[in-house]
């Protein structure tokens, strides 16, 4: 019932949660302040306990994934991790896919690509305030995940377009989903 109530937006992203749970089943999942993120710790079933992790409490804690995506892979070998980061929280911590290439760990850094700060532009809007500083220049992925040793893939946003580039690999890649 209450999905019911829900924006089109948002039954999008659950959407796409539900398809990241279907063709990585068991994975660690580990959010940075996305869009998806927000609206899973609402009402995404995550289908393993202690899998689903993040610092999306509504303060800011842009680019928090990276790192703690790495420390998941090393405390649980041999399970796949997930870095569920949006466009702009990865410019504050792109450091640690290099990590990832380095140590072989099986991370796929799925990037949220909403061309900007989408859920902080968001919420201005709801409180009637001006949007300001929501739209760093982006990165360009291609070359940024060549230049990390990461296999790169972009996906539109669709479930089945995310569940055909989830296709399982034994070391750290980067799919950039794009959504503007």
């Amino acid at each position: 019932a209450a999905r019911a109530e829900l924006s089109p937006a948002m039954l999008r992203q659950l959407a796409m949660l539900e398809a990241l749970r279907d063709a990585v089943p068991g994975a660690i999942v580990v959010g940075d302040s996305t869009q998806p993120i927000y609206a899973g710790n609402l009402y995404h079933d995550h289908d393993r306990p202690s899998g689903w992790f993040n610092a999306a409490t509504g303060y800011g804690a842009l680019g928090f994934a990276p790192g703690a995506a790495v420390g998941a892979a090393l405390a649980a070998p041999g399970v796949p991790v997930i870095c569920l980061i949006g466009d702009g929280g990865l410019q504050f911590s792109p450091g640690e896919l290099r990590t990832a290439v380095d140590e072989g760990l099986p991370i796929t850094f799925l990037l949220w690509n909403n061309a900007g700060f989408r859920e902080i532009a968001d919420a201005m809007q709801e409180a009637g305030t001006d949007v300001i500083g929501c739209t760093p220049s982006p990165l360009n992925l291609e070359p940024f995940a060549a230049a990390c040793d990461l296999p790169f893939t972009s996906v539109e946003n669709s479930p089945e377009a995310l569940r055909a580039a989830l296709t399982p690999s034994s070391g750290p890649r980067l799919i950039e989903i794009r959504v503007a």
